[in-house]
């Protein structure tokens, strides 16, 4: 059976074929933090899908350096204390990728590049979830004699520097999905198989969940909470609701409208009483005054400069303009022995023994009980009524 070039075994083997060789009499650790470690893993997967490291800056490439020693990376691939830079190239691309590892607090973002698609792919990680702090930092073993000790003992070493197997797998699936399929899809390697992408599948399976049954209907959220029960469906539908005004066809634009707030499209409401309103009264006093003033001058029904034309309001009767100002001729002031209706008058109430005053101070008509003399006037309209 072939072996997955992803699995952790083929993954500590390239990370131990990666470390470069030490000098003599050189006393430096290999790695040394978190950042070392998580940049170190992301080559040898790149290493294992036959990427071509050509130097670790895309505007200084050293493609002939790192082919001479490969595998083993450059010493000077780790000299940076928060940011680690790879530049590959791949046989089955023309691009160059650009892959970086920088550390921001505890996190780690891993980010990919490749040069021409200018689309960065990119995730990051919390170290001391897949890194063990007490394996650091890492040597590789001397012999006596100053040769280094590789092989299975540095691959354990390197395996204690994660906290579980499983981690290395899930480490590898992540850049794999993340970084890998996003900068170089359908990647050809014996071994290899493209994962497919979590919120991928999700959205695949939706849409083929949508084509069979079709389009669902939107969920309006409701405001209540849970833990209060719905009285009905929401949206709620209020029995207290004014209806649309008047009907209009589906699927035109409503005509405008606006709020009757003084009601002049209302129909008039008339008075109870049998008060005697004429036909322009509509309702807004037994008297109609004021009623002259909402239409312009010489257009009102009871206007004076069309009296002689049109008959005068309460049913042709003179007397009135029906504005704000009534004049002396005006049924508000006409009372019941006056020229006026002969209906009670609201001025005089019964037993009253003289008449109240008209416009100018002078009486309107006589005493208000029987034997007056209904002369009015001081001195001599009194007729009796006063002693």
């Amino acid at each position: 059976m072939t072996s997955n070039p992803l699995s952790s075994g083929s993954i500590l083997e390239r990370m131990a074929d990666a470390l470069p060789t030490h000098e003599q009499d050189d006393t430096t650790s290999d790695l040394s933090s978190s950042l070392d470690a998580i940049a170190l893993f992301t080559h040898a997967c790149m290493a294992s899908l036959d990427f071509k490291l050509l130097g670790f800056n895309e505007d200084q490439k050293i493609a002939t350096e790192c082919a001479n020693i490969a595998p083993r990376i450059p010493a000077q691939w780790n000299k940076s204390l928060s940011s680690h830079s790879f530049v590959y190239s791949h046989t089955q691309s023309s691009m160059q990728f650009v892959i970086r590892v920088d550390r921001l607090g505890g996190k780690i973002e891993i980010r990919g590049l490749g040069v021409g698609d200018e689309r960065i792919a990119r995730f990051e990680i919390t170290a001391r979830d897949y890194i063990s702090s007490a394996a650091l930092p890492l040597r590789i073993t001397l012999n006596e004699d100053g040769t280094e000790v590789r092989g299975e003992d540095l691959q354990q070493k390197l395996k204690n520097l994660f906290i579980s197997p499983e981690r290395i797998t899930d480490l590898a699936s992540l850049l794999k999905i993340s970084i890998i399929q996003r900068l170089l899809p359908n990647l050809q390697k014996v071994g290899y198989q493209e994962s497919e992408d979590p919120d991928d599948r999700a959205a695949r399976q939706d849409a083929d969940a949508t084509g069979r049954s079709g389009a669902r209907p939107a969920v309006i959220p409701s405001p209540l909470p849970p833990s209060v029960p719905h009285p009905q469906p929401y949206p709620l539908i209020d029995p207290l609701a004014q209806p649309p005004r008047r009907p209009f066809p589906a699927g035109d634009f409503p005509p405008p409208d606006f709020d009757d707030e003084y009601e002049v499209n209302r129909p008039p409401r008339g008075l109870p009483g049998g008060l005697g309103l004429g036909p322009h009264q509509g309702g807004r006093g037994p008297f109609g005054i004021g009623s002259s003033d909402l239409y312009p001058a010489g257009l009102g029904p009871d206007d004076p400069l069309r009296a002689s034309f049109v008959p005068g309001r309460f049913g042709g009767q003179s007397g009135g303009s029906g504005g704000m100002h009534p004049t002396f001729d005006d049924p508000l002031f006409q009372g019941p022995r006056g020229q006026g209706s002969p209906q009670f008058d609201p001025q005089v109430p019964p037993g009253a023994r003289w008449d109240p005053l008209g416009p100018g101070g002078a009486p309107r008509f006589g005493g208000g009980r029987p034997g007056g003399n209904g002369q009015g006037g001081f001195g001599s309209g009194f007729g009796g009524d006063i002693i």
